[in-house]
């Protein structure tokens, strides 16, 4: 007989970060999809990483009880978890270290080869996200819909600051992501869609990139820029790094929202030929133009650049150059606010925005859509 096959399906969440943390795992047979197995606790104060690495071990101790011998997937939709776990990404935070030994020896348990990681989208990863909810309801006695913020693992609404959290003193510095737009092009002028299309700079584009390139020259303490692959942000990037000395990186997943077949459209040409599609377009982010992506999409490829650049340059100050959209996606999964969000946040030309991950705390959105270097005012958070 050939050997059985699971499905772990695992989560967590901190409101807070640290804050109130909870995980849910469920077990399922991968032939037929009945449900084996759920797990789901409370864990006190801790971070988002530790209460997924939680789920993750809960999830594989309840495979092991059911089979010691089968194959096992386990899906998660922390990209940080599964890439450790997978043995691509470095694990630097202490804290850490132990909860990934451990995962790896109960994968080990099961025979060499006989666990995977998965990455997964959010949506598909509802019930291991219901469970770790459960459990921080349960934990806190305050439900998610009613009054809860900053969780990882459900859609909380009200972003009460985490560092509220009495006590807590950083032990390391952050992990800085300074986020820039970049500068202007023909479209941006003539207020077309400008999303994968590659229109270049224009001279004022890249008079406003020398500004901000001056203006960081002030900041100082830029280790490295990671830029998006089209040309309108590896130019504004390139400005920035003669002026700082610092390299270049170039990461695809900071590209602009693809609009299809808007791109290079004004709004009311879009509107006039496309009318229901901009309509159900404007009304649901999880719709997308034609041919095109959706803005649900670009939050799942925004966080997944999110959580690569801040794991791979602990304790750094990065410049990441990108587009509008992004850099409000950046902001908004830091502060876990509802997608819908997104269209009240604004993201000028050559703006700076800051935002600090620590280890060992809450991320904090320091400053958004700073312009005062154009003679513009100085965003706030």
């Amino acid at each position: 007989m050939s050997p059985r096959r699971l499905v772990i399906e695992a989560d967590g969440g901190s409101r807070g970060n640290p804050g109130p943390a909870g995980y849910g795992a469920v077990v399922r047979d991968a032939s037929t999809g009945e449900l084996l197995a759920e797990r789901y606790e409370y864990l006190g104060v801790a971070t988002n990483n530790f209460a997924e690495y939680h789920g993750l071990l809960a999830g594989l101790r309840a495979a092991v009880e059911i089979d010691p011998s089968a194959y096992v997937e386990a899906r998660m939709d922390s990209r940080l978890v599964v890439e450790q776990m997978s043995g691509r990404w470095q694990v630097k935070h202490p804290d850490l270290r132990p909860l990934v030994r451990e995962g790896a020896g109960l994968a080990s348990s099961f025979g060499p080869g006989h666990v995977t990681f998965t990455w997964i989208p959010r949506e598909r990863n509802v019930d291991a996200d219901r469970l770790a909810n459960r459990a921080m309801d349960e934990g806190t006695g305050k439900p998610l819909g009613l009054k809860a913020s900053g969780s990882s693992a459900g859609s909380a609404t009200e972003l009460a600051p985490s560092n509220r959290i009495v006590g807590w003193m950083p032990s390391a510095p952050p992990t800085t992501l300074v986020l820039i737009r970049h500068g202007v092009t023909t479209f941006t002028i003539e207020k077309r869609f400008s999303g994968s299309g590659d229109p270049p700079l224009i001279e004022q584009g890249r008079k406003q990139a020398r500004a901000v390139a001056s203006r960081l020259l002030d900041r100082a303490g830029i280790d490295l820029i990671v830029s998006s692959a089209l040309s309108r942000s590896r130019e504004t990037a390139s400005i920035i790094a003669s002026a700082l000395g610092v390299p270049v990186e170039i990461d695809d997943d900071l590209r602009e929202v693809d609009f299809g077949l808007w791109e290079g459209l004004t709004f009311p040409v879009v509107e006039e030929r496309w009318p229901r599609e901009l309509a159900l377009w404007l009304g649901d982010t999880s719709i997308s133009p034609p041919d095109g992506e959706s803005y649900a999409s670009l939050q799942h490829r925004v966080r997944t650049a999110q959580e690569r650049i801040v794991n791979r340059h602990r304790g750094e100050t990065v410049c990441v150059v990108s587009h509008s959209r992004p850099i409000a996606m950046f902001a908004l999964n830091l502060l876990d606010a509802p997608l819908s969000s997104l269209y009240r946040l604004h993201v000028d030309n050559t703006s700076v925005s800051e935002l600090d991950y620590y280890d060992d705390g809450p991320s904090v959105l320091r400053q958004f859509n700073d312009t005062v270097h154009l003679g513009g005012r100085a965003g706030t958070t």
